[in-house]
């Protein structure tokens, strides 16, 4: 992945103008420890110490104060990934440090992931041009919040055409699935392998998968860095 995606917010304003911007209208932020499925949080309010989030989806006692976290929220000018330290927590709110590492993420709206071989994520298809079909698994060949590349079947199901219209789910680690719909934008065959790579455009995705989607690319990545070390 370009070297680009990411790049710290390195100026103080810059930082404040973010955080601030958090609280001007109702955002999405994605946290999340380690591998553990996200949780989803409202900025409620910030200080000179920390930011108080409420949480609008998931547990908030899988985290622990003390606990380093990622977060993730999107703004007008972009994607951030912050990185910062859990100072309280509680079933339905957290405190987080105001300080640690703020990252934007590049221009485009969403960076996207190659899916290495044995990642235990695929997309489940479950109907082609409007038919229902016998759910098959297509292994990921790269992931975004706003699309995918997926491997067809040499046999099996009907080929797939630039336009066609499909839909499925994609099971995240943590037990989250992400229903998705989306439009055929490429077919690219390859002569010698006979492998046929398909390019979809997800469709009317809701902030909250988009979010979820981000979550599961930066995770890749991670493991991607794990192994790389």
């Amino acid at each position: 992945m370009d070297n680009n995606d990411f790049q710290i917010v390195s100026f103080e304003k810059d930082r404040e103008k973010a955080f601030e911007d958090l609280l001007l209208k109702p955002v999405l932020v994605t946290g999340w420890q380690d591998s553990s499925r996200p949780i989803f949080f409202l900025a409620q309010g910030l200080d000179t110490t920390g930011l108080r989030l409420s949480i609008v989806d998931g547990d908030g006692l899988l985290g622990k104060t003390g606990e380093s976290a990622d977060f993730l929220f999107s703004l007008d000018e972009g994607q951030y990934n912050w990185k910062s330290k859990i100072l309280e927590c509680a079933s339905d709110r957290w405190t987080v440090e105001r300080g640690g590492e703020l990252w934007r993420l590049q221009r485009r709206n969403n960076f996207r992931m190659t899916v290495p071989k044995g990642y235990k994520v695929g997309l489940v298809l479950k109907t082609l041009k409007t038919l229902a079909l016998t759910p098959t698994e297509l292994p990921l060949v790269d992931l975004s919040a706003s699309g995918a590349r997926v491997q067809w079947p040499k046999a099996g199901l009907s080929p797939a055409a630039v336009g066609d219209s499909l839909s499925g789910s994609i099971a995240l680690p943590g037990g989250r699935v992400v229903e998705i719909f989306g439009i055929v934008r490429s077919v690219l065959n390859d002569a010698d392998s006979g492998q046929v790579q398909v390019g979809l455009e997800f469709q009317n995705v809701s902030g909250r998968d988009e979010q979820t989607l981000l979550h599961l690319c930066l995770q890749i990545r991670r493991h991607q860095s794990t192994v790389l070390r």
